[in-house]
């Protein structure tokens, strides 16, 4: 019922061809399509793997100025089967995943909304709602509980009522998924062996969504914060309304909004050089 939805980790522990082995191994033989391009993160080149819709099921990247490590990147189906071969082949890092739970049956996404609603409330949480619920909630209806800087965000969504699953025919099917991005080392370590329901342990309140909605206790697995977060949204806000056009255009140029915290990394380290200097 809970697997992995997406899956991002980096290793030093094996090569380009090892990873691709992995995603060969998954899909099989004229089931997927490569497709080389420039890597994002600092890393020289980027391989995806397509389906035969053309729909990128996961990617690997390696060289530049990551030297010796590797990435993998999957989502949506293929996340469960590409996870567990590379925790049964490599010791890796996480820097992303999502766990999710499918629910289908009339009146599903209303008995969830409330449940996240009152954990939204009880905890205070910041998050928003996507779509138009009020005109035409027929198109489907996100509820997202954390901030997009946020270690652990839950999404909450009407996945039977997406455009390419509409010829299922099945309105009632109902997603829920936390999504964590580690924000330590020993984080990252622990979530690369962690199952798909003590992913849901990251946060106080994602352990109390377990126990409200999936019915389930779930033990601690701190995912690690953020330091003084308060004041660095206060600081992300401004920076954002002064530079807010740059940014985007930078995400344009660079191929995703992944790479530019990296972009801006690189930056801040050579001006550091340069003030030693």
């Amino acid at each position: 019922m809970i697997r992995f939805d997406a899956y991002t980790a980096t290793t030093g522990a094996a090569k380009k061809d090892d990873l691709g082995q992995i995603f060969f191994d998954v899909m099989g033989l004229g089931n997927f399509w490569p497709k080389l391009g420039k890597g994002f993160h600092t890393f020289a080149e980027r391989m995806s793997f397509c389906d035969a819709g053309g729909h990128e099921v996961g990617a690997i990247q390696w060289g530049g100025r990551q030297g010796d490590r590797v990435m993998l990147e999957v989502k949506g189906d293929k996340s469960q089967a590409v996870a567990e071969e590379l925790r049964a082949r490599f010791p890796h890092r996480v820097t992303r995943v999502d766990a999710c739970a499918d629910f289908d049956a009339p009146g599903a996404f209303q008995r969830l909304y409330k449940a996240c609603r009152a954990v939204k409330k009880a905890h205070g949480i910041v998050g928003g709602k996507f779509g138009d619920w009020e005109d035409f909630p027929q198109k489907g209806r996100t509820l997202y509980l954390g901030a997009r800087s946020s270690v652990t965000r839950a999404r909450l969504y009407e996945k039977g009522l997406q455009p390419e699953y509409q010829h299922l025919k099945k309105p009632n099917w109902v997603r829920l998924e936390v999504q964590v991005r580690p924000a330590n080392l020993d984080a990252k370590i622990e979530f690369s062996s962690l199952t798909p329901l003590e992913v849901w342990g990251a946060s106080k309140w994602s352990r109390d969504i377990a126990a409200q909605v999936l019915k389930e206790h779930i033990d601690p697995h701190p995912a690690g914060s953020v330091y003084r977060l308060s004041e660095r949204e206060n600081a992300l806000r401004w920076m954002c309304k002064q530079y807010g056009a740059h940014l985007v255009s930078l995400a344009d140029d660079l191929g995703g909004w992944d790479c530019v915290g990296l972009t801006l990394n690189e930056m801040l380290q050579e001006l550091k050089k340069n003030d030693l200097n």
